[in-house]
């Protein structure tokens, strides 16, 4: 998930944490690898997504310069991401999600889809939505600033679901093992 630092809602004393590769490989099968993807919140971030899904087969656009919410986007069929968790910057995220109205799959906190602004978001959108829950949770990296490198951070105290939107998932595909 991009840290956003140029936002002033980024609290630069807080960690930002990036997907593991095995949680982009545990929902591979349901990426179409003939379809341009997006890795869309990088923005001055470390994180190692655009390789991890290269290395999965997939074509994949995106760098840490750009800022999904300001910039012009590139050409992308589907965006699969990491957003951050900051809620005023994610109901932004959601909100121009909505708005490109192109499928995706972000890795989002399973509370997230009880909120009042989850709702008021995505409105009559809920037919489009479907939910990928993982076989537990979700585990993140961080970046180590002393050795500059990814690390596996601890277990996190909340779980974690991928939210799919327009992708059309088999309900079955639903449930990862």
């Amino acid at each position: 998930m991009a840290c956003l630092n140029k936002s002033p809602l980024y609290n630069s004393n807080k960690n930002d944490y990036y997907t593991q590769k095995k949680y982009w490989e545990n929902i591979k099968h349901l990426i179409p690898k003939d379809k341009i993807i997006f890795e869309s919140f990088l923005l001055n971030s470390n994180s190692k997504s655009i390789d991890y899904l290269n290395e999965l087969g997939f074509n994949v656009v995106g760098n840490n310069k750009l800022n999904f919410l300001t910039d012009s986007l590139p050409e992308f069929d589907i965006i699969i991401s990491n957003p951050p968790f900051e809620t005023k910057i994610k109901k932004q995220i959601l909100q121009k999600l909505v708005e490109i109205d192109k499928p995706f799959i972000i890795v989002i906190n399973i509370m997230n889809i009880f909120t009042k602004y989850y709702r008021e978001i995505f409105k009559d959108k809920f037919k489009d939505l479907q939910i990928i829950k993982p076989n537990g949770k979700i585990k993140f990296e961080e970046y180590n600033n002393q050795t500059e490198e990814l690390q596996n951070c601890n277990e996190p105290a909340f779980y974690n679901c991928y939210l799919a939107y327009k992708m059309n998932i088999p309900n079955n595909e639903l449930w990862l093992k």
